[in-house]
């Protein structure tokens, strides 16, 4: 028997049609590759409660891993990972090198843009370095880092969370199955 994984994608603009989903298909394709079958791929909206149920329903039908994609940005409404570490039981906390790192990334940005505020755009990108405790990082190519967020006590599904942009996806999902927690 093999694994079976459900692929979770998030983005008001997917499931309104505005931008087509290329990330659940292609993970399909990469979980297949590895001997894992994909049981369901779910298009959810930016709802906390929509990404919570879409999760839920992953775990009730005996998922062993879900994969995410989107939701990772700085942005109020990108909030894949909260949800992701009120599903798995586990506290955020703040990683100050993934901070830091995530802060190097900027600095080019605001080189660019001399007129913007430091301070504010390190402020609003903290959020993507507050993690579930407990979670692997896979370091950002844009500013957004993936996670593997393995369940809390053994009782779930792992989670793989990943960007939505596929040229920031699709890299690291190379690093998430080389992890441990993977």
């Amino acid at each position: 028997m093999s694994a079976r994984a459900g692929i979770v994608v998030t983005g008001t603009e997917v499931l309104t049609g505005r931008v087509t989903d290329r990330n659940g298909p292609w993970l399909s394709e990469r979980l297949a590759e590895i001997g894992i079958d994909t049981a369901h791929i779910t298009v959810v909206g930016d709802r906390p409660e929509d990404m919570l149920a879409a999760l839920r329903f992953m775990a009730d039908e005996g998922m062993d891993l879900v994969v995410t994609s989107g939701g990772l940005g700085p942005t109020a409404d990108d909030l894949t990972i909260e949800i992701v570490a009120r599903f798995a039981g586990r506290p955020m906390v703040l990683d100050e090198p993934l901070m830091a790192r995530i802060a190097e990334i900027l600095r080019p940005l605001m080189e660019r843009w001399p007129d913007l505020d430091p301070d504010a755009v390190l402020e609003s990108n903290r959020k993507q370095a507050l993690i579930p405790e407990g979670a692997t990082i896979l370091y950002p190519i844009g500013t957004a880092p993936g996670l593997v967020v393995p369940p809390l006590n053994g009782d779930g599904p792992t989670v793989v969370v990943l960007p939505g942009p596929p040229r920031e996806l699709q890299p690291m999902w190379e690093d998430a199955v080389t992890t441990d927690a993977f």
